[in-house]
């Protein structure tokens, strides 16, 4: 027993040194596995965030085009009733002083009927230009409403519904390859802390050996020179 009293201590004190780092060793562990799983919490609430509003900017985007329509509709609306109704002002005008003419004429019968021609040919070459007037004026304001909803806004918002869906796509393709991404850092996590805890269990034994092999060479060596002085004494 007195042999193996030191081998024995020394042994313990080996075990509680190996203890002591191994409890170090999970306790780092933990920490670093906790701050990974915040990390990819906070990742993937900014993925999430990212991802709702780039939603809403193509739902915008999307209700934009339907309102031009609509307003050059309006617009184009407008400018035909104004059109429509400058011709029956005009139209009411012309046929205004005609009866007035008329019944001038029938009351007063001396006026011949080359003078009637002439003022139905001149109320129907009004009528032509007023006509010819309004079209154009048609054609104007169309002009004006087009230039006004440039294709330049037109080929802006197709450019931007383009970049927002590349944009949505992205996140998508992100959000699929992070999580196998995060699997793959945590095993290698784990497989690091593995193998640091096996070479110190392994430096350990070393060093056990190594006390345990000069005790022993100590011990050895203390009861040969107690032979020798018995010896001597003999």
């Amino acid at each position: 027993p007195s042999f193996f009293k030191p081998i024995f201590k020394e042994f313990e004190k080996q075990i509680g040194k190996l203890k002591k780092k191994y409890f170090l060793v999970l306790i780092v562990f933990k920490e670093k596995t906790k701050s990974l799983r915040k990390a990819s919490k906070e990742r993937k609430k900014w993925i999430i965030k990212s991802v709702s509003f780039i939603k809403k900017k193509i739902k915008k985007l999307s209700k934009v085009n339907p309102i031009l329509l609509f307003q050059l509709r309006e617009v184009y609306e407008s400018s035909e009733n104004k059109g429509e109704k400058d011709s029956i002002i005009s139209n009411q005008k012309i046929n205004k002083p005609v009866s007035k003419i008329g019944s001038t004429n029938w009351s007063n019968s001396s006026l011949t009927e080359k003078k009637m021609k002439d003022l139905t040919d001149r109320t129907s070459k009004i009528r032509n230009q007023i006509e010819r007037i309004r079209k154009e004026k048609k054609k104007i304001t169309t002009r004006i409403n087009i230039n006004n909803i440039s294709p330049n806004k037109i080929s802006y918002n197709a450019k931007r519904l383009a970049k927002l869906k590349i944009l949505k796509r992205i996140n998508a393709r992100l959000i699929s390859k992070l999580s196998p991404f995060f699997n793959f850092l945590i095993e290698r996590i784990y497989t690091y802390m593995f193998l640091s805890i096996i070479n110190i269990t392994r430096m350990n034994i070393e060093l056990f050996l190594k006390s345990t092999k000069k005790i022993i060479e100590k011990f050895i060596y203390n009861n040969e020179r107690k032979q020798e002085n018995i010896n001597k004494k003999n």
